[in-house]
């Protein structure tokens, strides 16, 4: 149904793998994870990487509940989002979970490894303004 762990410490990426069976409940324990990940390494600031590739569409009410959690991100501090998507009907109703939850920092990928790339890029380049480069 969906997995959270610690993708990368030094760029405080949060991974999350959703899978299309994702119930509005495994959306709540999915917060409850995410939030002792931040508590545990007092992440103020961080990125999701989001693995989709399994997910063809959510169910309305799992959908609803997806919209609930990007704006609980946004509010717990997330900077980016990288979204691993093949379907393209999964990437519309991405697209219209983001612009329902205001959430306007989600970038979609085809690959992982490309997504954690641009993460790592993302939190470098942040790093690089705040020390005046």
């Amino acid at each position: 149904m969906y997995k959270v762990s610690l993708e990368d410490t030094k760029h405080a990426i949060i991974a999350v793998k959703w899978e299309s069976n994702l119930t509005p409940e495994g959306v709540h324990q999915a917060n409850d994870e995410i939030n002792k990940i931040l508590r545990t390494h007092q992440f103020s600031r961080f990125h999701l990487i989001v693995n989709m590739k399994d997910v063809i569409v959510f169910k309305p009410e799992t959908q609803k509940e997806v919209v609930a959690h990007q704006e609980w991100l946004i509010q717990k501090g997330m900077d980016q989002a990288a979204v691993v998507v093949q379907s393209n009907v999964a990437k519309l109703q991405l697209r219209r979970t983001a612009k329902e939850s205001s959430h306007k920092s989600e970038t979609h990928f085809t690959e992982i490894e490309e997504a954690l790339t641009f993460l790592k890029q993302k939190n470098y380049s942040k790093n690089q303004n705040e020390a005046g480069a």
